[in-house]
C-alpha cells in the first residue's frame, strides 16, 4: 500500500477564474479516470470506530497541552491523523505533531497545520460552506463515493484523505479544484490498486474475515512520499 500526498496551489489568476465548470489544469499523480461505484466503506468496522474516537482523543489531548491562540482540526481516516488549522509557533506545530503520533493506535500523522495568527469565526463559517460544496461536486460525478474519503476545509484549502484508487485520487482533486472558492487543494489519500481494493472489499463485508484481518488491513509499514507542490500558472 502506498500513501501519497500532494499539495495543488492554485494561482492569484486562477483563483479568480476558477468555478463548478472551469476547465482548470491539473494534475495528481497520473491521468484522470473512472472506476465503478462503490458504495460500502472500505475500511473495516473496527477502523471506523477506531477514526470517530481518535478525532477526540487527539483534539482533547494536542488542546491540554497547547491551549492559547490555536485552532485545530484534527481528521483521522483508517488511523491515520491529519491535523489542519493554526498554531502560534512552529515549536507548537511540531509538538501538536508529536502528540499525535504518541496517541494510541495512530499509525502515522500529516501535519498541515499553519503557523500564524488562528482564523475567524467568519473564515471557518465560509470553510464549513465550502466543504459542503467540495461534498456535493463529488456525489454529483456519481462514480465516486464519499464513503472512501473525507473532506475538510481550512482557509479556503481543500484536504482530502481516504482510501482511492490513483485514478479516484485524481478524478476527487480535479473537482475540488474546480469549486469556487476553493484556494488550493491537498491530497493525503492512501493509494490502492483495484486489485486491492477489491480484496479489502471481500474482508471489510465479510464479518468472519473481517475479525480476522483487522491488523493487516491497517498496517503501520506504508510508505510515504514527500508533500508535492504543483504550482498553476
Amino acid at each position: 500500500m502506498r500513501v501519497k500526498t500532494f499539495l495543488i496551489v492554485l494561482s492569484a489568476a486562477a483563483i479568480g477564474s476558477v468555478s463548478l465548470t472551469a476547465c482548470v489544469p491539473l494534475v495528481v499523480g497520473g491521468a484522470v479516470g473512472t472506476t465503478a461505484l462503490v458504495t460500502t466503506d472500505r475500511r473495516t468496522t473496527g477502523a471506523q470506530m477506531a477514526d470517530n474516537v481518535m478525532e477526540s482523543r487527539v483534539h482533547y489531548e494536542i488542546t491540554q497541552q497547547i491551549k492559547d491562540n490555536i485552532h485545530l482540526t484534527v481528521t483521522s481516516y483508517n488511523r491515520r491523523i491529519l491535523l489542519t488549522g493554526e498554531v502560534a509557533t512552529e515549536a507548537d506545530k511540531q509538538l501538536a505533531g508529536q502528540i499525535a503520533r504518541n496517541s494510541l493506535e495512530v499509525s502515522s500523522v500529516i501535519n498541515e497545520l499553519w503557523v500564524g495568527p488562528v482564523t475567524t469565526l467568519t473564515q471557518r463559517m465560509s470553510d464549513s460552506t465550502l466543504a459542503g460544496k467540495v461534498r456535493s461536486q463529488i456525489i454529483a460525478t456519481g462514480d465516486i463515493s464519499l464513503n472512501q474519503m473525507k473532506v475538510t476545509v481550512d482557509r479556503d484549502i481543500v484536504y482530502l484523505m481516504g482510501l482511492v484508487t490513483s485514478q479516484e485520487a485524481a478524478k476527487t482533486a480535479n473537482i475540488a479544484s474546480r469549486v469556487s472558492g476553493v484556494r488550493g487543494v491537498v491530497t493525503a489519500f492512501e493509494i490502492l490498486s483495484q486489485a486491492e481494493v477489491d480484496e479489502r472489499m471481500k474482508l471489510v463485508t465479510s464479518p468472519a474475515a473481517q475479525h480476522t484481518s483487522e491488523s493487516a488491513l491497517t498496517t503501520n509499514n506504508v510508505e510515504t512520499t514527500g508533500t508535492t507542490e504543483v504550482r498553476l500558472q
